[in-house]
Parts: C-alpha cells; sequence; structure tokens
C-alpha cells in the first residue's frame, strides 16, 4: 500500500513539473519570438531563426523540455545577434562607401 502511495505521490510531482516545465517553455518561446519580430522589424532577421522556434516548439509538444529549451535559447541568442549586426550595419556603413 505504502509503494502505491509513494508511487501516486511520484507521478503527480512530476505532472506537476511538466506544467511548470511548460510555462517556463511558453514564456521562453515568447520571449524569442519577439525578439525574432524585432530583429525582423529592422530588416535583420536571420535565415534559420524562426525554423529553430518551429523545432522547438515540435520538441516541446513531445516532451522533450530540454532540447525545446535549448533550441529556443538558440533562436533568442540569434535574434538578438541579428539585432546587434543592424545596429552595427547602421553605424559602419559609412566606412565601406568609395571616396
Amino acid at each position: 500500500m505504502k509503494k502505491y502511495i509513494i508511487g501516486s505521490l511520484v507521478a503527480l510531482s512530476f505532472a506537476a513539473g511538466s506544467a511548470l516545465a511548460s510555462d517556463d517553455f511558453d514564456a521562453a518561446w515568447q520571449a524569442a519570438d519577439d525578439m525574432r519580430k524585432e530583429a525582423a522589424s529592422v530588416k535583420s532577421e536571420w535565415r534559420d531563426t524562426k525554423k529553430i522556434l518551429a523545432k522547438a516548439k515540435a520538441a516541446a509538444e513531445k516532451g522533450e523540455m530540454d532540447t525545446a529549451m535549448s533550441l529556443v535559447a538558440m533562436a533568442h541568442e540569434q535574434a538578438k545577434d541579428g539585432i546587434a549586426q543592424a545596429e552595427r550595419e547602421a553605424i559602419m556603413w559609412v566606412t565601406r562607401v568609395p571616396r
């Protein structure tokens, strides 16, 4: 009887942990997508960022939360780098104009 109760408690804790991980994933995914949209607004969205976000969502749906979070982090970094690239190019284009 004790084993059954302990097993049930463990299963419930895993279910609760999955819900928390899902909430964390949703927030992280939304932040990365917002950053991607910002990069697109300055015409500096990198080619694979949207594809990586789609792969992350697919991994999360399969329950592969570690993979999903890793992909979201990668997409977020790409979007951030795209924005930084646009800012750098806005300043540095002058140095490449022939005089």
